[in-house]
Parts: C-alpha cells; structure tokens; sequence
C-alpha cells in the first residue's frame, strides 16, 4: 500500500532525465561513503528511494553474487530496468509498510527523509533494519548553505520556492541534526560531514535545479511565486558565467550497536 504523496512523482515525463543529473552531480561522493564503509561481497543492503537506479546497480556490483540487494520505491519503474540476479525490487511506502528487522547490513538513503512528514519515525525503522552492527548511511539536503551564500534573485527565489513547498511535508532545516538524531536511536560510532557544491549555469547541478522547478510548476506547487520571477531564476540558472551555491548535502553515519545501549 502506497499513501505518501511524493510532490517530485518519476511518473513526470522528463523524470529520467532530471535524476540522470542528480546522479551525475551526487553519485561520485554516495560511492566514495559506501566505499568508506566497507560496502562489498556478501552484504545485505537495503537501497531507501531507489529513484534512477544508479547507486542501487553500484551496489548490486559491489555486494557480488553471494550479496543481496533490497531497493524500494514509491515508484519503481527506473529499478525495474535493473538486471541483476542479486536484487529485489520492492514497491512499498517506508512510511506505512513494514520493514524487516535486523536484516541487512547497510540501510543508505539520500534525499528521501526531508520529504516525509513522518521522518524520525522512518528513522527509527531504518535503524531496526539494521542488524547488530550494520552501517546506516543518510544524505539529505538542508538549506543553510543558500540561506549563507546565495544573493539576488536566486537567493530570494529559493526562499520563495521553499515557503511555497512547506505545506508538502519538506523539511530544509532537518538534516543537520543527522548526527544527532542516530547517536540517539542506539547508533555507534557517528561521523559526519557536510557538502556544498558550487555549480555554474548551464552545468549539470543547474540544469537538475531548472528541471526540478519545472516539475514544481507544472504541479501547481509554486502559484504564489510570479511567472515572471520563475522565467527570471529558470534564465540565470542556464548562463554560463554565473556561479551558485547549491544546498548542503548533510551525511550521517554509524553502526548500528552490538546490544542495546
């Protein structure tokens, strides 16, 4: 059963192509974390918002034959084009459905928990998901990074943008209390850190930017923005020549602890 109303749906028609760009842009530092703990053969892996499928696929290689893979999705028509023996595709709604306990050793998510109004619950069934000593691994987006950096229209459009998605459930101010939030929900071992990625128009994190207001207006999720204004951000973000802030990727990670603390 599926009740989450996800406002960024893959059914949209220029989906793929929008998180194509996502993984380009954020691909490179997931991989390096999952490296970093210790992803290989034999894991159980648990993949929270499969999305295009790229970091789903990276695990499947990585996990091997004797590995598994779990990835889920509101939607999983991009996961379903995956060809691996060591994977299973689930269409289930982590805010409602049930999820098996201390099964897998490494549960990852990125940019799916800013969007549930129910997050910390999710949270603490990802964590018993977890078998005694697996990794967790959470990237999201927070918003300081634009509300420190940015200036002008862009700045002022992305305050507008997100006033106008808040009623959807978004939270741009929760990822930064990540690491706090695992060490207490019996999570050892919690290092941190935080990204901002400074991007060009024209370039591929300004393009995932356009595509993503794009799909917020056709929605009819920013009527109280001016037409005007939007055309004004959508043309600056696609001139070569001027530089960006994008948001803060927050990512948190821990071991699941060996008994309960």
């Amino acid at each position: 059963m599926t009740t989450t109303c996800y406002t960024l749906d893959n059914a949209w028609d220029r989906a793929r192509h929008r998180l194509r760009l996502l993984e380009a842009c954020h691909d490179p530092a997931t991989i390096r974390r999952l490296g970093d703990v210790g992803v290989g053969p034999g894991w159980r892996c648990l993949e929270v918002g499969g999305g295009g499928g790229s970091i789903t696929r990276w695990l499947c290689s990585a996990v091997g034959p004797q590995g598994h893979v779990t990835a889920v999705d509101l939607d999983t028509r991009f996961l379903e084009e995956i060809d691996a023996g060591n994977l299973d595709v689930r269409r289930l709604d982590v805010t409602t459905d049930e999820l098996p306990e201390g099964a897998f050793d490494l549960v990852h998510t990125r940019a799916v928990l800013v969007h549930l109004p129910t997050r910390e619950e999710v949270l603490d069934r990802l964590v018993a998901a977890l078998r005694p000593g697996g990794w967790i691994v959470l990237e999201e987006p927070d918003w300081y990074a634009i509300d420190a950096l940015a200036s002008g229209l862009y700045q002022q459009t992305w305050a507008a943008l997100v006033a106008e998605v808040a009623g959807t459930g978004l939270n741009v101010v929760w990822a930064r209390a990540l690491p706090a939030l695992l060490a207490g929900r019996a999570v050892v071992g919690v290092a941190a850190e935080s990204e901002v990625r400074l991007f060009e128009g024209g370039s591929s994190d300004a393009e995932f930017l356009r595509l993503t207001v794009r799909q917020l207006r056709e929605a009819g999720l920013t009527a109280g923005i001016a037409d005007a204004q939007l055309d004004a951000w959508d043309a600056l973000l696609a001139e070569p020549g001027q530089w960006f802030p994008g948001p803060a990727f927050v990512a948190a990670q821990g071991r699941r602890a060996l008994r309960q603390i």
